[in-house]
């Protein structure tokens, strides 16, 4: 026995000296100097190794360096295995990199794809031929296939893959095997246990759905774990905060899925009694007000975070960003007592503010949107409103904001931005009805011209009666103040039943903000020339106020707007308001007074629905007894834009004289918009319009209006900007009904 523990201690003391020995010439070694660097590879080329390593002749030899070399070569993607081998000479080290290539892509095959198409898997994976196939990136498709599949309601899919031998240029093929597993709908589920809230009530809290006629009800597997936490959140939103899943079967028959779900409602708890600790800023009844439940009712877990929530936003409301609030519950019986601890610290300064991701764009642009200023108390509601200012510029698809800590009073502010494609814009509007066919325009537009947040533009509308030429250039910062300055050229003849209008003009633009909050002053001056061509003339029998406008005549148009506008996103909002006042005056040989009153609100509801109400209304008059307003300068509604009634054709609604259109001195239009924006480019619609012309403010007869209902979708696009389209029902048309509209750019 002792001679074992003899040989035992004998064998560690050798193994130590070898040990000893080893280190000793490693660290010999690593001191020396490297005196080549060296490639072995299979295609990749040897200078990419030495590059990539960034070691270079010349540098001391330490295993630090290697290691980050070898680091470097794999977040590379070429390589699947990578060593380092050294030689001594009497002239220094040469350290040798020997690496094993990773193939290039050539294509990817699927087998065993049955209800999913090989274009759609291509179209999920994304992969471009010729990249570098690493195990992550084959784990990527894997992955991308596998979410794909189960996103379509398959149960339990699984994919492997094979790859073929490499070719002589280093490529192979990738082949996925596919075992898409069963797809389910589900036909029944029972929510088992549930005694005080309606069963169908939390279904509806589901993702996972019955199969119904307006419903798939294709079972989906990722998200029924995360419907048993639905169920759970939407119980404690009812007060019962102990309620729990204590067990779920599933069920399969043929196609069908039978879901049972077991719970335990557990006690109903009510709140208490609120109360504030350490709040020296502000008065406990400001801070009651802020809460979104009272004393007595059901105790919801989610609106105690929104509670807390506001707390927070009003605590930075007033500077203290670094403030904390802690809700403490006592529970007693069924009651829920609550105490807010309120920590409040001190108020923070804002020392600088960076913008980041701005390539395009020029810092000045940015930061004359920006209402956080140097010096400054940190303040939450002009934080947002600066984010809001620079989305509504349109240069940008995603704006965020964050601050750095500098100390316990300061921070400095980040908006770091992701700019839209650079190359410009393309917006129109299109429509169709029987009588025009097809009406189309575009407009080309580079709206942040070299950076600078200046607007070129030209607009060309052609249809089968109209063209429209138009040319501007928008400087909404002259001379780097709050004053904007605009100009157009326009050429415009339209072709209306029985005669053609041409005009040509020269338009300036000026505006300037206000001290009122969201509002700006416009004035601007129109200079040109209208006139109906003699020839143009289709029907001798038109009424004689159209043959006193076949004279050229020139005017000068002054006008005046006074607009207040809070809309969240211009482009296409769901809260705030818009409120336009417009006069308009034409001067010389035209003479007239136009006034536009135009309001606009929205109302956000729940999840991702708003409602829009706007009313629109329109005056004319002579500016002399004598004068006659000319028929194109009067109102027409129907259509789409600013004017229109959807489910009527453009320009269709107008009082009438001897069987003609002869336009109204007086109008109004009201519009409702139901919309679901599922995100900031996509939105759906449904809309009431309804309104009319009257031949005189004394004519007015709110009884009788044109209404018109339908449905309606806006996509933003690249590039294109944002498009419309949509289906209008003219309740009171007469003949075909259905009136189909499309629009490029803005709508209300």
């Amino acid at each position: 026995m002792c001679g074992e523990k003899t040989r035992r201690v004998k064998s560690l003391i050798f193994v130590a000296k070898k040990f000893i020995i080893f280190l000793f010439f490693s660290n010999l070694l690593f001191s020396q100097i490297i005196y080549q660097v060296k490639a072995q590879t299979e295609f990749v080329d040897t200078l990419t190794v030495l590059n990539l390593s960034g070691i270079k002749a010349g540098e001391k030899l330490s295993s630090e360096k290697v290691a980050e070399a070898i680091k470097r070569l794999y977040k590379s993607g070429l390589f699947a295995d990578i060593r380092a081998e050294t030689l001594a000479t009497n002239k220094g080290i040469i350290l040798t990199f020997v690496t094993k290539d990773n193939p290039l892509l050539k294509e990817i095959k699927f087998f065993g794809n049955q209800k999913i198409k090989t274009k759609e898997l291509l179209e999920k994976i994304k992969y471009k031929k010729g990249e570098v196939l690493s195990e992550y990136k084959i784990f990527t498709y894997q992955r991308e296939i596998l979410k794909l599949y189960k996103e379509k309601g398959f149960v339990s899919p699984k994919v492997i893959y094979t790859k073929s031998e490499r070719d002589s240029q280093n490529m192979v093929i990738l082949t996925f095997h596919i075992d898409e597993g069963k797809k389910y709908k589900i036909k029944k589920i029972n929510i088992i246990g549930a005694k005080n809230l309606k069963e169908n009530k939390i279904k509806k809290k589901l993702v996972n759905r019955e199969k119904r006629w307006f419903r798939k009800g294709i079972f989906k597997e990722e998200e029924f774990k995360k419907d048993l936490e639905r169920i759970i959140d939407y119980y404690k939103e009812n007060g019962f905060l102990a309620a729990r899943i204590t067990d779920y079967q599933l069920t399969s028959q043929d196609d069908w899925l039978y879901l049972d779900i077991y719970l335990e409602e557990g006690k109903r708890f009510y709140l208490g009694n609120v109360s504030f600790r350490g709040n020296q800023l502000l008065k406990e009844e400001d801070l009651r007000k802020l809460l979104k439940l009272k004393k007595g009712d059901y105790y919801n877990a989610k609106k105690m975070n929104l509670s807390l929530q506001s707390l927070y936003d009003r605590y930075q409301e007033e500077g203290y960003l670094f403030c904390q609030i802690q809700s403490l519950e006592d529970i007693r019986d069924d009651t829920v007592d609550i105490t807010y601890e309120i920590i409040e610290r001190y108020p923070v300064k804002i020392r600088l503010v960076n913008i980041e991701g701005n390539e395009r764009t020029k810092d000045k642009v940015i930061r004359r949107e920006i209402v956080t200023l140097p010096g400054d108390f940190f303040k939450k509601s002009l934080l947002l409103r600066s984010q809001r200012n620079i989305f509504n510029l349109g240069f940008f698809e995603d704006i965020g904001a964050d601050f750095r800590i500098v100390d316990s009073e300061q921070v400095d502010l980040v908006y770091r931005v992701k700019e839209k494609s650079t190359f410009g814009q393309f917006s129109a509007s299109i429509s169709y009805s029987a009588k025009e066919k097809i009406v189309g325009g575009l407009e080309i537009s580079q709206p942040n011209f070299l950076g600078n947040g200046q607007k070129i533009y030209l607009k060309i509308e052609k249809g089968g009666t109209v063209t429209n030429l138009n040319l501007g250039f928008e400087e909404p910062y002259l001379f780097d103040i709050p004053f904007s300055f605009g100009f157009n050229l326009l050429y415009y003849s339209y072709g209306y039943d029985y005669y053609d209008k041409l005009d040509r003009n020269l338009a300036f633009n000026f505006s300037y903000p206000l001290s009122l909050d969201y509002t700006r002053l416009y004035w601007g001056l129109k200079f040109g020339s209208s006139f109906i061509p003699p020839k143009s003339i289709k029907d001798k029998k038109v009424p004689m106020e159209l043959y006193r406008d076949t004279i050229n005549k020139i005017y000068l148009a002054p006008n005046l707007s006074l607009v207040r506008d809070a809309r969240d996103y211009i482009f296409n909002p769901s809260a705030g308001s818009y409120y336009l006042y417009s006069l308009d005056i034409s001067t010389l040989k035209i003479n007239f007074l136009r006034q536009i009153l135009d309001v606009r609100v929205y109302f956000p509801l729940f999840w991702k629905f708003s409602l829009m109400v706007r009313t629109r209304i329109g005056y004319l008059t002579e500016l002399k007894k004598n004068d006659t307003v000319p028929l194109y300068e009067r109102f027409y509604l129907g259509g789409v834009g600013e004017e229109g009634i959807r489910g009527y054709p453009d320009r269709s609604i107008s009082p009438m004289k001897d069987g003609y259109l002869i336009g109204g001195k007086a109008m109004t239009i009201f519009n409702l918009e139901y919309k679901l924006k599922l995100a900031y480019y996509l939105s759906f619609i449904a809309f009431f319009d309804c309104g009319d012309c009257f031949p005189d403010i004394g004519k007015i007869n709110l009884s009788n209006l044109k209404k018109g209902v339908g449905i309606g979708v806006r996509v933003e696009v690249p590039i294109l900007g944002l498009l419309g389209f949509d289906l209008g029902y003219g309740i009171d048309r007469e003949g075909a009904k259905i009136e189909p509209h499309f629009q490029f750019g803005k709508t209300f």
